[in-house]
């Protein structure tokens, strides 16, 4: 196995799969050649296309039928979503996923005895578009029946969301509490007004400075910003911060994760699309979308089999559209407009530990950091998710430059303040970047990338559609996904 390192994103799925600890990270990916027996399994979980096998792979044994209804391109939440919906109203569905599993941003993987949630924390909860939608689908709290079991703060017997702590020592169990009563009045005035509508142009920054000053409320607004979506509160629409605070809200007590992780999302769509007859296929990576005559009529995978569909469905990405459409195929302004999108550049450094790191809340936003925006912890919801009976700690970070070690550095040296028994209670840590282009962060909630600002879920070319995070719609990071989704059924009919 060969490994280029100039194309790795650092996400670390690959460290995650390799069952002979061929692979480390420290933001890149290392092959130990010695280690290496090419089970080539690496090849199979990197959604960058790092690895070359020594010797050419056989293309996996697909049962096809030649023909399908709809095409979905990608296994990712809003590709199975979309597929488990079209299924139950019985359309002939079939999902090709390049992964040799299935959820994308949205999966978890094994490493060390634990479940690591990968891109995504959870989903609010069943009072979350993406809870609501799932109810929608018939995907309800019956594990035995395909289902879920959430996990919610109630269940846990704790009333927030999230706890606040400074580098100085100074901790709070919620933003009220740490809030003085003129600085709370001012907070809730802001969030009261923003229902309405924030100023356009206007940064959630200076959004809510404009109601108050307090140095500490304007770091937490930052810490929320960058936790709920991986940009700063300075580039982040006053609009959509003031979405992400009452979706959160909404959730309430309700706050959840479901069982296992969020990966048991992902599990629930497949049975819900395999009970009504979908059909989905890992390892399978799509090489292009076929068109005739001005509109998608299939797919060619990449060992050459032709599949021809009414509709195809795109959930990998702006950047794999162009190359599976090809440029030519694309009106230019069109084709600009994917080019120029731009990304949010994060990463997350998951954490396990011998002792607990904090108890009184799921997530501890950390504004001041030099870096650690919030951590989440999985096992303060359902401890079963580590093996071993770890404390496991997902700390998020957005990026600052393109040195990922330098970048660690400044994350480990917060997590130090923040925590200064970390070094005698660590046990592992694995960091995961998802940067230059990683499928999933490619439009950033960022000015002129926002709401409907975002892309329409139908493109220039008839019959394909677009599902996933570039798709119109506001909120949590992912959350936002299942509303770009309803509006693609809408006009698929």
């Amino acid at each position: 196995m060969r490994l280029l390192q100039e194309c790795c994103s650092g996400c670390a799925y690959c460290v995650m799969v390799c069952p002979q600890q061929a692979l480390v990270t420290d933001g890149w990916a290392h092959l130990l050649v010695e280690r290496c027996v090419d089970c080539n399994l690496c090849y199979y979980a990197c959604p960058n296309r790092c690895f070359i096998p020594e010797t050419n792979l056989d293309s996996p044994r697909l049962n096809l039928t030649q023909h399908y209804e709809v095409l979905v391109i990608g296994a990712g939440i809003g590709g199975l979503m979309t597929a488990a919906a079209l299924a139950r109203r019985g359309r002939r569905v079939a999902v090709f996923e390049q992964l040799s599993f299935p959820g994308g941003r949205y999966t978890g993987l094994t490493y060390r005895g634990a479940a690591v949630p990968t891109a995504a924390w959870t989903n609010l909860g069943p009072k979350s578009h993406i809870g609501r939608f799932l109810a929608e689908l018939g995907i309800d709290e019956h594990p035995d029946r395909g289902g879920l079991r959430y996990i919610s703060l109630r269940d846990r017997g704790l009333s927030e969301q999230y706890a606040v702590r400074f580098q100085d020592g100074r901790h709070y169990p919620s933003l009220h509490y740490m809030l003085h009563p003129e600085v709370r009045r001012a907070w809730m005035h802001a969030i009261a007004r923003g229902r309405h509508g924030a100023p356009e142009g206007l940064s959630a920054h200076d959004y809510i400075a404009s109601f108050c000053q307090d140095a500490d409320l304007l770091a937490v607004v930052d810490a929320i910003a960058v936790t709920a979506a991986g940009v700063s509160s300075r580039a982040m629409p006053a609009s959509e911060f003031i979405q992400i605070v009452l979706d959160s809200g909404a959730a309430g007590a309700d706050f959840a994760m479901p069982a296992g992780g969020v990966a048991t999302i992902i599990g629930a769509l497949i049975h819900t699309l395999k009970a009504h007859g979908g059909e989905l296929y890992l390892a399978s990576r799509v090489q292009r979308i076929l068109l005739k005559q001005g509109r998608a009529c299939g797919i060619e995978l990449a060992g050459g089999e032709q599949v021809t569909s009414d509709v195809v469905v795109h959930n990998a990405g702006p950047s794999a559209l162009i190359r599976l459409v090809g440029s030519d195929n694309l009106p230019m302004a069109y084709c600009a407009r994917l080019q120029s999108l731009k990304g949010a550049e994060c990463a997350a450094i998951f954490l396990a530990t011998r002792e607990p790191l904090f108890e009184d809340a799921p997530i501890l936003m950390t504004p001041g950091c030099q870096r650690i925006a919030g951590v989440f912890s999985p096992t303060c919801f359902d401890p079963s998710l580590s093996q071993d009976g770890l404390h496991l700690y997902d700390a998020f970070l957005p990026l600052q430059q393109t040195d990922r070690k330098g970048e660690l550095a400044l994350a480990f040296a917060d997590l130090r303040a923040l925590f200064p028994s970390l070094d005698a209670v660590l046990v592992w840590y694995l960091p995961m970047f998802f940067t230059d282009g990683w499928p999933g962060t490619e439009t950033a909630q960022t000015f002129g990338q926002t709401g409907e600002k975002r892309l329409e879920p139908h493109t220039p070319i008839r019959n394909l559609y677009l599902v996933g995070m570039d798709v119109q719609g506001s909120g949590v990071a992912g959350d936002l996904i299942p509303l770009g989704v309803r509006r693609l059924l809408d006009e698929i009919g």
